[in-house]
């Protein structure tokens, strides 16, 4: 069986979707997820990484504000 025969089965079978970014169902291929639950889901998720790398980010410059204070005081 060639794969072009292949994937044309699949697209007979299912014919044509997409799927949700979090639980991986099959959906329509007009939405970007499948219920609302798993559009909260991504939200929150992505609400915590810009938090956390903001936190990331004013602990860099903390340290490195920290650490140019010690080097000019002890030299």
């Amino acid at each position: 069986m060639s794969q072009s025969s292949w994937k044309d089965q699949i697209k007979k079978q299912w014919g044509p979707h997409k799927h949700c970014p979090i639980c991986g169902k099959a959906m329509a291929p007009s939405k970007t997820f499948c219920s609302q639950t798993c559009k909260d889901n991504y939200l929150n998720k992505e609400k915590k990484q810009k938090r956390m790398g903001r936190i990331q980010l004013i602990f860099l410059f903390s340290m490195m504000i920290v650490m140019f204070f010690l080097l000019f005081v002890f030299s």
